[in-house]
């Protein structure tokens, strides 16, 4: 036991606070000894939600607790893993049925994704933080850039506001009710129209489709989008970006590799 004392807050609103404790952590048959945040007190989201625990894969200098390394910090350093990287694989519901996920630690599975993987160096540490360089609409310029990070804890596409507002003005129907953010039609899901991210000199495609992210539920054949606005100084890709690209995420060379998803 540890017994130095954390406590952490999210942009949800969450969190959670405890003691350190250390035990030895094995996934995907790596295993290596860990310090793992003990809670002993969360707010209510944590309470109602299915999973035990968060497993960090950002950068050791946003630890809650200084000097608290990761996961994959402590798998490199013991060489368990044959390459210093993570890679993700996570299929949407509309192409994949939401099958067949994966985390890879210390490899990449080039079966996953098209061509070759663009990498794109780190701005800064702590989450995983690259340059932005534009937002297309189907191969049209928005004009639009800012520093963003690549997020797989993240359910949506988190930008500024004129970006998402410069998104939605090409989609007929669109509209911002700001009090629940940006709404779009359901029948989005049969779009063939795409938005980009123009990062390390190649784009990478978002589907239209997956912007219909889930119903209101009110009969109105509205969805909520998959991308909403809020974010001006540091936009998040989150989960929508990847469903649709294949993502390493290189410790060693503090850089992100990006391709598209095969089959997308």
């Amino acid at each position: 036991k540890d017994g130095r004392s954390w406590s952490i807050s999210y942009g949800d609103g969450s969190s959670a606070s405890g003691t350190l404790g250390s035990d030895i952590v094995s996934v995907g048959g790596i295993s290596v000894r860990q310090t793992i945040g003990l809670a002993t007190k969360e707010s209510s989201q944590f309470g109602s939600s299915p999973e035990d625990g968060l497993f960090g894969l950002g950068f050791a200098s946003i630890e809650s607790v200084s000097g608290v390394l990761t996961f994959m910090d402590n798998a490199i350093a013991a060489g368990v893993v044959a390459e210093p990287v993570v890679s993700v694989f996570l299929p949407s519901e509309r192409v994949f049925n939401g099958e067949g996920g994966e985390y890879i630690f210390g490899g990449i599975d080039s079966s996953k994704y098209t061509g070759s993987l663009t990498y794109v160096p780190v701005t800064q540490e702590g989450y995983w933080q690259i340059s932005v360089d534009d937002i297309g609409y189907n191969g049209q310029s928005l004009g639009q850039s800012s520093q963003g990070i690549v997020d797989t804890g993240t359910t949506l596409i988190i930008v500024g506001d004129d970006a998402a507002q410069a998104i939605h003005d090409n989609i007929e129907g669109a509209y911002n009710d700001y009090e629940n953010g940006w709404i779009v039609p359901c029948s989005l899901q049969s779009s063939s129209d795409s938005i980009s991210f123009s990062m390390g000199g190649s784009s990478f495609n978002v589907a239209i489709a997956d912007l219909a992210f889930e119903d209101l539920g009110d009969g109105s054949g509205n969805c909520f989008s998959g991308v909403q606005g809020g974010q001006d100084d540091l936009w998040i890709l989150g989960d929508v970006f990847i469903k649709n690209n294949y993502c390493v995420f290189d410790h060693g060379n503090s850089q992100i590799g990006i391709a598209p998803l095969a089959g997308v």
